[in-house]
């Protein structure tokens, strides 16, 4: 069995046989920590100092660097945005509401509807309303930066949320890459919440088809424990994190995050020297546009501990819905 660390090797590596260097944000996080006004500095929209930049160099290089360092930083109060909205019961239990519209026919409402509900369908579920709350709680976090960014502008004064929301607005419409599609900080943190949301579901429904017949404390254990084999998906381009998705059947038609892990998926795999749920090295293609040359990873991987959260909330609702025991007949 390959070593439990070789997917991370792999990836660099093909990201550099694509032409690609990683341009490590923390460092330039760091910075901004110790000196704010960075957030507004013209460093900062060039590849944040790093050279050298190749003469064919996409503009959209430049972009994602600057993005990807203002949504990181603005991530870390995304996250505990998130943790102190999130709806518990008295016994720490996650409440969600059933999504209007949800294909799944399922409803919060009907608890004997859901205790029979067959496993694709109830992790459908599941993954559908919880995309609908982080959704809420990510447009709550987005009006909250904004109002902020106003209140300083009538003001007169400036924190760094309102400098970062203000330099990051700017550059989304001046983007080569989102200008034209629209994407704001709303939707982009969106679509990055459900991506990360998808892929810890996806570990945690790989562990009883990778691993059948465990007790649910032994799945909740090797989820766990596996989390850190597949963080280094989060520190790849989007290119070959999509052509990784795709290739290992993790990634549907429509790119929605509510499609459950697919039996035939070739993703994940099983080490049983380590009892570790890895990443199979072997569907690894280098993949860069043309003039790609830098990537930064997902800025969520860059605020301390926001992943880990995301994946927290999958396995809260993998046990208080008794997922891996319903998942147990999921082998063919």
């Amino acid at each position: 069995m390959a070593r439990t660390n070789d997917f991370a090797l792999t990836y660099a590596s093909a990201h550099e046989e694509a032409g690609m260097t990683r341009i490590n944000l923390a460092p330039i996080l760091h910075r901004i920590a110790e000196e704010p006004s960075y957030l507004l500095s013209e460093e900062l929209l060039t590849l944040a100092g790093h050279c050298p930049a190749h003469a064919d160099t996409r503009k959209e290089d430049f972009e994602k660097v600057a993005i990807n360092t203002l949504l990181g930083f603005l991530y870390a109060d995304l996250r505990e945005h998130i943790i102190a909205r999130m709806p518990l019961d008295e016994a720490g239990n996650l409440m969600l509401s059933t999504p209007p519209d949800s294909p799944h026919g399922l409803d919060f409402a009907d608890p004997a509807g859901i205790d029979a509900a067959d496993p694709d369908r109830l992790v459908g579920f599941l993954r559908d309303s919880v995309c609908h709350l982080l959704d809420a709680i990510i447009k709550d976090w987005a009006i909250k930066v904004m109002v902020e960014e106003d209140r300083c502008r009538t003001e007169g004064t400036i924190t760094d949320m309102a400098a970062a929301g203000y330099v990051l607005g700017r550059e989304l419409q001046r983007s080569v890459l989102h200008g034209p599609s629209g994407y704001d900080m709303l939707s982009i943190t969106k679509t990055g919440s459900h991506t990360a949301l998808h892929v810890c579901w996806n570990l945690v429904e790989a562990a009883p088809l990778l691993r059948p017949g465990l007790e649910a404390a032994a799945y909740d254990d090797l989820a766990r424990r596996s989390l850190k084999q597949v963080l280094p998906l989060a520190m790849g381009s989007l290119g070959m994190l999509c052509q990784f998705m795709a290739a290992g059947k993790i990634e549907a038609d429509d790119h929605q995050a509510i499609h459950p892990l697919r039996s035939d998926q070739s993703a994940f795999l099983h080490d049983p020297d380590k009892d570790l749920i890895v990443l199979n090295t072997d569907l690894i293609e280098p993949t860069a546009m043309a003039g790609e040359r830098h990537y930064t990873g997902c800025p969520a991987f860059y605020a301390n501990g926001l992943i880990n959260l995301y994946m927290e909330i999958v396995l809260t609702l993998a046990t208080q819905y008794g997922m891996y025991v319903r998942l147990q007949g999921k082998t063919v």
